[in-house]
């Protein structure tokens, strides 16, 4: 039977819902403001009617703003997916990436054919010789040295299912070890996926049942009841299992998302492996049975213990070894009303088998489910049907509109009235309009407005009344937002977002405002701040948020072969710093597109000059080079960074006729010529567009912001390398002068240099010094500062700001040691390790330069600060 819909006669509450009360309001508003000219309020006359209308309106608006949040963010298609554009689910937003020892538990426990899993910490055992300071495999010769343990490894032992054959086995261990490399941690990393030993105990023990007990039943529930103490079988759980039990939300999806459901943290604790077992323990498990009414005697011992325990009591498990009964081994004697009775265990093992099965086998029809949230009803919000429409017809403004004999008097009056009602009907429908775009006010994806209008076209020859019908639109929406108002809607709104989840971009925007008087990102025309970079970094974080809070802590895949270089396979902490940061391209890339250097040669008097090259380092032409040879380095330097500058900003630069048919191009600093084109080309236009791409190649490799992170511990050596031979492989051990390790620093006293362990939790991070952003001290320093505020509390972070000639080679260095250590390429010898690491360890940050100038001088001197410059020589 339908519900029987009625209007209620009671009084709204609210007066935005009362058509009276709104009325009365209005009239008391044109009393108060208008009753020297205006002082008929009867119903005749045109202004109430107007009144009127706009208070009908004014309810209309007010129950659409009464429905419910789910109602008015529903859209009319695929809802669900819509409205999760607004909101993460609590299986996006609740679970991180595997942090701790249970966290790897549960993901590889997850994993088909698997019944549990540990894992052990273990450390790499390495020599300092203090003496001749450097680290070593083998224990040194000299008398003063220093075991060094790096830290950060771990051992994986499974326990397969009891169905899983020799095969499946290894399958299953290649699944975990690649699922621990998707998962990896900063700093950590795993060294052996190995299945379990077992250390059987068995039971001697003497027992009396109640009377109604079947000796076989009881005795397999009691052997049941004693593996699962010995060893708690993981049981995975339905969602509402959960939600009925009084779990909250974000203890539920705390961990990593799994496949198979949801595990309990106190029931994995429980089945962490025993050290050692309490007869006690064992006691209470058997009489936990229902058949069982007392103990008589009991010895629990391993089967391999000959003699008794010197305490019985306290049974020591070996490390790393699974406890488990051997049921055929134990010794059962049963009393059932006083009538002795050894039962036969082959038929309790029988039972014990089908109770472990019957409980194991409820796993396998668990998933992961999410919270589903109200996906709500979708209304037409910002739907408006103009006022003039409800107009009596005497009007001649409604669909009636005007007789076909009426004057062109009257005609102008009906279009004048439609023009003034417009105002109030546009900024209603505004008020509609900004309703139903709801959802997109709290939106991450790109938006373009924060007040959004609705062109009113839905009365009578609406067209008549606009001056320009096609840019009406455009119009409208200008008059409802400018861009200094959306830019500062649009920040408050993300700015709300951000906080939700503890974050911020004020440090980031206040240095951005401080630091620049130009736009650091437009490298095609600097001028102020560009707002929309603000609000495109802080929604670009917003979007995956998700990746960027789980992930924080999480390294990159080194085993992914094809995913090492111009790709996203990077920690999940430079994604998040990169975003932090405002940088554009996240993925591992080169950073260099030109080559600058500083050429060598000797002049006619046998004397050193030096001069400045520029080079496109993919092509290796030279697009540049230095018009004046210096007698120092450092003068070629100044004058390389001065035709740099310029080129950046596209100044001074010139085609040049040579007269004979011939063209080049030149940088001038005022009237001197400080860099030529050394090529010479056939045509002015051939010359404009290599100088054009000189600019653009300046410009890019200018801004060009990346970073790279190194993990130390990634660049420990092996300790074996393997010799292939036509007829077999060889392993053999690294000599020590041969291994490749990272420097160590032990002098007395010096504390700002690594320490005899370059290894456990240290990290490299390399960015380009001249990008200018990071030309910028400031933001060098807010840089830093969130680099070490984001990165694990454990870890010890390096930052090193390089110039262009140091990321070249580190760049080629890093690339061919990445493929190495995925195995994508062999290096036997260590080679390309050692390179890779004399590179690094010889890094040294780059600041701006500033130049000293002479006393007498009349120009106006540049300031600068210590420790955060590099002097140059005397400015002449």
């Amino acid at each position: 039977m339908s519900e029987a819909l009625s209007i209620s006669p009671k009084k709204p509450q609210n007066d935005a819902f009362d058509y009276e009360e709104l009325r009365k309001a209005g009239i008391a508003y044109l009393e108060k403001t208008g009753s020297a000219t205006w002082t008929d309020y009867n119903v005749h006359d045109p202004g109430i009617t107007m009144l009127e209308l706009l208070c009908y309106a004014i309810t209309d608006l007010s129950y659409r703003t009464n429905n419910t949040i789910p109602d008015l963010l529903a859209t009319p298609e695929d809802a669900r997916t819509n409205i999760l554009k607004h909101f993460f689910s609590a299986s996006k937003i609740f679970p991180n990436n595997a942090v701790t020892i249970n966290d790897y538990r549960k993901l590889i426990i997850d994993i088909e054919g698997v019944k549990n899993a540990w894992l052990q910490k273990r450390s790499l055992g390495i020599f300092a010789d203090i003496s001749l300071k450097k680290l070593q495999f083998t224990q040194p010769q000299s008398f003063k040295w220093e075991p060094v343990d790096v830290l950060g490894y771990y051992d994986v032992l499974l326990e397969f299912d009891t169905n899983v054959d020799d095969d499946n086995k290894e399958r299953i261990k290649s699944e975990v070890l690649e699922l621990l490399m998707q998962n990896r941690n900063l700093c950590e990393d795993f060294l052996t996926i190995n299945e379990i030993s077992k250390q059987e105990f068995r039971l001697c023990t003497e027992i009396e049942l109640k009377s109604d007990a079947d000796p076989f039943d009881t005795l397999a529930e009691l052997f049941f009841n004693i593996q699962l103490y010995l060893t708690p079988l993981i049981k995975f759980y339905w969602l509402n299992d959960l939600i009925n039990m009084g779990y909250t939300s974000d203890a539920i999806f705390e961990g990593p998302l799994l496949i198979h459901g949801f595990i309990k943290e106190e029931e994995l604790l429980a089945s962490d492996l025993k050290r050692e077992i309490h007869l006690s323990d064992i006691m209470q498990q058997m009489l936990n049975v229902p058949g069982v009414s007392n103990i008589l005697d009991i010895i629990f011992n391993p089967t391999d213990q000959a003699k008794e325990l010197d305490n019985k009591w306290i049974i020591p498990v070996r490390r790393g070894k699974q406890p488990i009964i051997n049921i055929l081994d134990s010794n059962v004697l049963i009393y059932k009303n006083g009538i002795p009775l050894r039962p036969d265990m082959n038929i309790i093992k029988n039972r014990f088998d089908k109770l472990m099965d019957n409980y194991i086998s409820g796993n396998d029809l668990v998933r992961t489910e999410d919270i589903r949230f109200d996906e709500g009803t979708f209304i037409d919000t910002g739907n408006y049907y103009s006022i003039q429409n409800h107009f009596p017809k005497n009007y001649g403004i409604s669909h009636w509109g005007l007789p076909e004999d009426a004057t062109a008097e009257r005609i102008a009056q009906a279009k004048q009235l439609q023009a003034y009602l417009y105002f109030f009907d546009q900024q209603l429908a505004n008020s509609f309009s900004q309703l139903s775009n709801l959802g997109n006010l709290f939106s991450t994806d790109t938006q373009k407005n924060t007040y959004f209008a609705n062109t009113v076209r839905s009365f009578k020859d609406a067209s008549n009344i606009f001056l320009d019908n096609t840019t009406v639109d455009v119009n409208v929406q200008a008059a409802a937002e400018d861009k200094a108002t959306y830019y500062k809607r649009r920040n408050l709104f993300l700015d709300h977002l951000l906080s939700r989840f503890s974050e911020s971009f004020s440090d980031y925007v206040n240095v951005l405002y401080s630091g620049f008087t130009s736009n650091p990102k437009d490298v095609v025309s600097p001028s102020v701040i560009n707002q929309e970079d603000i609000v495109q970094d802080k929604a670009n974080f917003l979007k995956n948020y998700p990746e960027y809070s789980a992930k924080r802590f999480s390294a990159y895949n080194y085993t992914e072969q094809d995913q090492l270089w111009d790709s996203n396979n990077i920690s999940g902490l430079e994604k998040r710093l990169q975003r932090l940061l405002g940088f554009e391209n996240l993925n591992r890339r080169n950073l260099v597109n030109l080559n600058t250097n500083i050429q060598h040669g000797l002049n006619g008097s046998g004397n050193d000059e030096y001069w400045y090259r520029i080079t496109d380092f993919k092509t290796g032409t030279i697009l540049l080079e230095g018009s004046e040879k210096f007698p120092g380095e450092e003068e070629a330097r100044f004058a390389m960074e001065d035709a740099l500058s310029l080129i950046y900003s596209a100044q001074n630069l010139k085609t040049i006729d040579n007269g004979d048919g011939t063209f080049y191009y030149q940088v001038l600093n005022a009237d001197k010529v400080i860099g030529t084109s050394t090529k010479l080309y056939s045509s002015m236009n051939e010359a404009a567009l290599d100088l054009q791409q000189l600019v653009l190649l300046v410009t890019k490799n200018r801004a060009e912001e990346g970073m790279f992170l190194i993990e130390h511990m990634l660049l420990l050596p092996p300790q074996v390398k393997t010799i292939n031979t036509p007829s077999t492989e060889v392993s053999e051990l690294i000599p020590d002068d041969e291994a490749g390790f990272m420097p160590i620093c032990v002098d007395d006293g010096c504390k700002d240099c690594e320490d005899k362990d370059p290894y456990s939790f240290r990290i490299s991070i390399v960015l380009p010094a001249y990008t200018p952003r990071f030309l910028n001290i400031a933001f060098r320093q807010y840089a830093e500062r969130t680099i070490r505020m984001e990165a694990p509390a454990h870890t010890f972070v390096k930052i090193c700001w390089v110039s262009n000639e140091q990321l070249i080679t580190f760049e080629n260095a890093y690339k061919e040691w990445l493929d190495v250590k995925s195995g994508k390429t062999e290096d036997t010898t260590n080679t390309k390790l050692i390179e890779f690491i004399n590179i690094l360890t010889a890094l040294k940050s780059i600041y701006p330069v500033a130049r000293l100038e002479d006393c007498s001088s009349s120009e106006e001197r540049t300031l600068f600060m210590l420790n955060q410059n590099a002097l140059g020589t005397l400015k002449t």
